[in-house]
């Protein structure tokens, strides 16, 4: 009945134009409370109870699907109209159901709350009465309510996160989006409410061509952009039916749920190996190509391409004079004979874009313009093939080990320094917040505004001292994947040295990708060659670079 817009008019009628003005706020904090119907029940008793108090309502204002502990007030296009309207004399009263639909962030709701009370508004909830701040008492309780507030609010989030961790972990599909490579089906199994839900399993015609996409990234370093043209070749099309772009590509390689797992925001499953569409080995590797091909700068980018030129080295020769990356393309020499006859000669080189630019405001670069590919690429190989020999003589070594287990000896230390500078936080906090009943009954050395204060300063001290130990308690857990990593590395570095000889030239590349951070080349064709320091570990040379010269 209150909902009905006609009869709460014709109630409002009835009183008088010198009534006091109220403004009604409503919140609600999910999408699922809006489907619930939260916004009516709140509309209901604010309007029954300003008709009961005889106010006049001049507004309504509703929030939906807004978080009253995420966003912050500045942010929230109602409060802030709130404010304006109340700074222009627009209303007397401002009522929510509760106080905490003005906001539950501890360090900002109470003083939003004491902003209208100080501009001549009276604050009231439906079911905690007016708000008022005339003493030094009210200031506090006004601060103790959205403490408390943002307390229950934060324990509904674990409430939240831990039920949706449970089931995860149980390895049952939570709702969301279903990448490719997988599809719903009613395995007959259903909830609490005898409902039926779906699980998650694979699709075998599209987990075929997701396991097509990682060996493409692997073996051939194939571009997300060229990856997404061969789907849409073929017809396939996205969830949403659009063409495949390369961020479509790029989000199907970072999905670790292909390993075998079912992973949310929050959490992640026990390993399913019924869900599993490629091994974590394939999908590490395939990561790493693409985490070293997304680096921000240029200069970074140290995978190789596939390109329609014989250049064994494209995408990780740099400019010795002036570390430009340079270029790989088949370049044109022109030569004339004696008998005035133009000669052409077509063969692959490398060039230094900046040296050719320095006459037009280019990187100042003292070396070549342009180097030939097949000298710079002989080079090269003559020094992988003296590393390759080195691999197939050289066992798998536990030194690299003992370096992780010295740096795991570190985190421990830097852990126990984390765990004192949590206690010592939760200690400031308990006796602040100790402060608290004697701020009440007057017995406290310090002011409501001083514990507020050194409260939220505790409080953030505790919050960052805690994600730092979670930081090196991660770090902790990945110690033994480290170690599985390393004899991956010792793996490939072994296989590449088998294969290499044989290997066809995008291979080759891809492995010198990998293998090599950059190759440098200079003047007389220096050419100095830094080794991943993933595989050089394995080397008995523990040098960081090879330099070589032709004819040196």
């Amino acid at each position: 009945m209150w909902l009905d817009d006609a009869y709460f008019k014709e109630k409002q009628l009835r009183l008088g134009t010198d009534a006091p003005r109220a403004a009604l706020a409503y919140r609600v904090s999910t999408k699922g409370q809006v489907d619930h119907d939260d916004i009516p029940m709140q509309k209901i008793d604010c309007r029954k109870f300003a008709q009961k108090q005889g106010w006049r309502v001049v507004k309504e204002v509703a929030e939906k699907g807004v978080s009253g502990s995420k966003v912050s007030a500045s942010k929230r296009d109602a409060i802030q109209q709130l404010k304006e309207e109340a700074a222009n004399g627009e209303f007397d009263i401002l009522l929510v159901y509760m106080f905490d639909r003005l906001g539950r962030i501890e360090s900002e709701t109470p003083f939003v709350l004491e902003w209208f009370v100080q501009h001549g508004i009276e604050m009231w909830s439906t079911h905690e009465g007016q708000q008022k701040i005339e003493t030094h008492g009210d200031k506090l309780m006004n601060y103790i309510r959205f403490w408390q507030a943002a307390g229950e609010s934060e324990k509904t989030s674990i409430r939240t996160r831990d039920r949706i961790r449970q089931i995860v972990s149980s390895g049952h599909y939570t709702g969301g989006f279903v990448c490719y490579g997988y599809q719903l089906v009613d395995q007959g199994r259903r909830n609490k409410r005898d409902k039926p839900v779906m699980d998650l399993v694979i699709n075998e015609e599209e987990a075929t061509w997701v396991r097509e996409l990682f060996y493409k990234v692997i073996q051939e370093g194939t571009s997300g952009y060229a990856l997404a043209e061969m789907l849409n070749n073929r017809g396939l099309r996205t969830r949403a039916g659009a063409k495949f772009q390369s961020s479509n590509i790029i989000r199907i390689i970072r999905h670790e749920g292909y390993t075998g797992y079912i992973i949310t925001k929050n959490a992640r499953s026990e390993y399913i190996k019924e869900l599993q569409i490629i091994d974590r080995e394939t999908f590490d590797k395939a990561n790493d190509i693409i985490n070293r091909r997304k680096a921000k700068s240029e200069q970074e980018r140290k995978i190789a391409h596939t390109s329609q030129n014989p250049t064994l080295l494209a995408g990780i020769v740099y400019c010795a004079h002036c570390g430009a990356k340079m270029s790989g393309f088949m370049h044109t020499d022109r030569y004339k004979l004696a008998d005035g006859s133009i000669r052409e000669k077509v063969q692959p080189k490398y060039n230094c874009f900046q040296r050719g630019q320095r006459n037009k405001g280019g990187r100042d670069c003292d070396g070549q313009a342009l180097y030939l590919a097949e000298r710079v690429d002989a080079i090269v190989l003559k020094i992988v093939e003296e590393v390759f020999e080195q691999i197939r003589d050289t066992p798998y070594s536990q030194v690299a080990e003992n370096r992780i287990r010295q740096e795991s000896n570190l985190q421990k230390t830097k852990r126990a320094a984390a765990e004192k500078k949590i206690k010592a936080a939760q200690h400031a906090l308990e006796r602040f917040e100790g402060e608290i009943l004697k701020c009440l009954d007057g017995t406290s050395n310090f002011t409501e505004d001083m514990i507020a204060k050194q409260i939220r300063r505790y409080q953030q001290e505790l919050d960052d001292a805690k994600a730092e130990y979670a930081e090196l308690q991660n770090a902790r857990l990945n110690e033994a994947a480290e170690i599985r990593k390393l004899r991956t590395y010792y793996d490939d570095f072994k296989g590449w040295a088998e294969e290499f000889d044989t290997a066809p030239l995008e291979m080759k590349r891809m492995i010198l990708s990998h293998l090599i951070d950059r190759v440098e080349v200079g003047r007389k064709y220096q050419v100095i060659v830094k080794f991943n320091m993933k595989y050089r570990q394995f080397l008995e040379c523990t040098a960081e670079t090879y330099n070589t010269e032709i004819g040196a």
